[in-house]
C-alpha cells in the first residue's frame, strides 16, 4: 500500500516541471483544494508510515539520500512557482483526501504566508571565529591584557599566580565581547538591507568555530547584494579572526513555519 508524501504548497493552478520525480522515484503531481495546490508523490507505507519513518529518521544512511531528493524536488518547484511554501521532510498523509483537508484547514494562513515569501528565497548565514587568531588580535589591542601581563612580570610568585588567573578570565570576557560584537554586526548588516532574520538555535560546542547561524529571507535576485555584505564584513572582521559565510539560495523552509511577526 502507498501513502501520500507532501513537498510544498502553492497557489491553485501551479504545476510541477514535467517529469519531476520525488522520493522512491514517485512522480510528483498536484492535489488541489480551493485556492491552494499541494505537490505530492506516492510513497510505500512500509517505509513512510509513522513507526518506520520515526525509526528511519535516526538512520543517516537511509535518511540522507531521501532528504537530498526532498530538497531537489522543492528546488525544482521553487524555480517555477512563486510563491512556494516548502514543507519539512517527512510530511505524510494517509490518502489524497487527507491532503485536501490539510489544504482547507491551512487556507486562512496561506494568504499572508504567500505574500511574505513572494519573490524571496532563503540563505543560511554563519558567523565563525578562529579562536587563535581572535586571541592574538586581542593580545595586540587590549590595554587591560597588556596591563595585567606587565603586573605578572613584576609580581612575586603568589600574586603572579592570582594575576594569571585574572588574565585568563579577562581574556574570556573580552573574547565573549568580541564574539557578541561580531554577531551584532552581521545581524545589523542584513537588517539594514531589509532582510528578515531568524537566529537558529545551536547545540552546545557546535564545532568549527560556529558562533551563530541565521536563516535569512531575501529577494531571489539578492545574490550580488549578499556578496557585498560578505565582502564588507570580511574587511571589518577578518583580521580580528571572524568570518561570515553564506549558502543558498534555498526554498524558504524556515520562513514557511516561523511566525510572520
Amino acid at each position: 500500500m502507498s501513502l501520500v508524501y507532501v513537498y510544498a504548497i502553492a497557489r491553485a493552478g501551479s504545476t510541477a516541471p514535467a517529469g519531476l520525480r520525488g522520493l522512491d522515484d514517485g512522480a510528483v503531481r498536484t492535489v488541489g483544494a480551493g485556492d491552494l495546490a499541494a505537490f505530492v508523490s506516492d510513497v510505500p507505507e512500509r517505509e513512510y508510515a509513522e513507526e518506520p519513518l520515526n525509526a528511519h529518521l535516526a538512520d543517516m544512511e537511509w535518511l540522507t539520500p531521501r532528504a537530498v531528493r526532498h530538497q531537489e524536488v522543492n528546488a525544482a518547484l521553487a524555480a517555477v512557482c512563486d510563491p512556494l511554501v516548502p514543507l519539512s521532510f517527512g510530511t505524510v498523509f494517509r490518502d489524497t483526501p487527507g491532503v485536501a483537508r490539510m489544504l482547507a484547514e491551512r487556507a486562512a494562513e496561506m494568504g499572508p504566508r504567500f505574500e511574505a515569501l513572494r519573490g524571496r528565497a532563503e540563505w543560511i548565514a554563519v558567523v565563525r571565529r578562529d579562536r587563535a587568531k581572535a586571541l592574538a588580535r586581542l593580545e595586540e589591542e587590549s590595554e587591560p591584557l597588556r596591563a595585567l601581563r606587565s603586573e605578572i612580570e613584576a609580581a612575586p610568585p603568589g600574586r603572579g599566580y592570582l594575576l594569571t588567573r585574572q588574565l585568563d578570565e579577562t581574556k574570556r570576557t573580552e573574547l565573549r565581547a568580541a564574539d557578541a560584537a561580531a554577531i551584532v554586526d552581521a545581524t545589523e548588516a542584513f537588517e539594514r538591507a531589509q532582510m528578515r532574520l531568524f537566529r537558529e538555535p545551536l547545540v552546545e560546542d557546535a564545532g568549527g568555530g560556529m558562533l551563530a547561524r541565521f536563516s535569512v529571507l531575501a529577494r531571489r535576485d539578492a545574490g550580488i547584494e549578499l556578496d557585498g555584505i560578505i565582502t564588507a564584513y570580511v574587511k571589518r572582521w577578518d583580521a580580528r579572526g571572524y568570518a561570515l559565510e553564506l549558502s543558498g539560495p534555498w526554498p524558504a523552509y524556515r520562513f514557511a513555519t516561523v511566525e510572520l511577526s
